[in-house]
């Protein structure tokens, strides 16, 4: 029998032992009417991004209508664009997020502006990010690493595979690699949900059982608990050892989903939290007549 323990750690991310130095979210300054943007996409290489954000006031999170974002390049490069960031309500939450297609052509020191209206009022924010020559974590078209990952088999009890409540042995029966193996189409999740405490956390183990039951096995959906050792970190905060799948997926921030296609490709990244509403229309694509003819074993 797998047991769960319900945790109550009250310690943010950042209080466990930490290798990673960048700035994770980013957040720009609070306007003169107290409105912030919280930055969920950090990690950000020359070419296509998603681009997501959530939106504060000095009431708490901005839901709404969509925004419009405005990206300036490096001083040196005379380009700027503009498009809509769509807002999509987080699952069973009463907030959400701005998710936005950029096409960032450029290495530096962007800049960007968001505009939205904010209970009859125009609200502009502005603040910075960096777009690298190459993203840190895996990108759309690279193999997924297969390190193994836990798995059912490997423990004894279900508390040794997450550090969150929610019992669903569906997202541990199988590792990356018989994933990718099966030729279906794959979502992997890194995540503690536990220990997920900063702005740009969400319920994403829920959102991976609510698809799963969805999609009626289909399509995996898989689990990696970040931390090796979550019966530990009950007793002791900062005693949170990486799993080496975290580790070698090189991931620079604590909560990432992948969806990868049938050949073990990236076909879409997601930092941050990302909703079912976000992760529904490429999963569909999947589980077409197209999705598996051109991608996928028949099923």
């Amino acid at each position: 029998m797998f047991c769960a323990v319900v945790m109550t750690l009250t310690i943010f991310c950042n209080e466990v032992v930490d290798p990673f130095t960048n700035e994770y979210p980013i957040k720009s300054p609070v306007t003169q009417e107290g409105y912030q943007i919280v930055l969920a996409t950090t990690d950000l290489g020359v070419g296509e991004n998603r681009f997501a954000f959530i939106v504060l006031s000095d009431k708490g999170f901005v839901n709404g209508a969509d925004s419009m974002v405005t990206f300036y390049a490096p001083a040196k490069y005379p380009y700027e664009s503009k498009t809509t960031a769509q807002f999509m309500y987080w699952d069973d939450l009463n907030r959400g997020s701005f998710v936005a297609n950029a096409i960032l052509p450029y290495p530096g020191e962007w800049n960007f502006k968001v505009d939205f209206v904010d209970n009859k009022k125009d609200i502009s924010i502005k603040g910075g990010f960096t777009v690298n020559k190459k993203t840190i974590a895996p990108y759309k078209g690279d193999k997924v690493p297969t390190e193994k990952n836990k798995t059912l088999d490997d423990v004894v009890s279900f508390q040794q595979l997450s550090t969150g409540n929610i019992i669903d042995l569906e997202l541990y029966r199988h590792s990356i690699s018989e994933a990718i193996k099966s030729g279906k189409p794959t979502v992997i999740t890194f995540s503690s949900p536990a220990l997920c405490r900063d702005e740009t956390c969400g319920p994403q183990v829920k959102v991976l059982q609510k698809l799963s039951a969805r999609t009626n096995l289909s399509i995996n959906f898989i689990h990696v608990e970040i931390y090796d050792n979550p019966i530990e970190l009950q007793n002791d905060s900062k005693a949170g050892l990486y799993s080496e799948a975290f580790e070698k997926w090189n991931l620079p921030s604590f909560q990432w989903t992948f969806i990868i296609n049938c050949i073990g490709e990236i076909s879409h990244r997601y930092q941050g939290f990302v909703s079912s509403e976000e992760l529904d229309e490429p999963l569909r694509f999947y589980i077409t007549e197209k999705g598996i003819k051109n991608h996928c074993l028949a099923i």
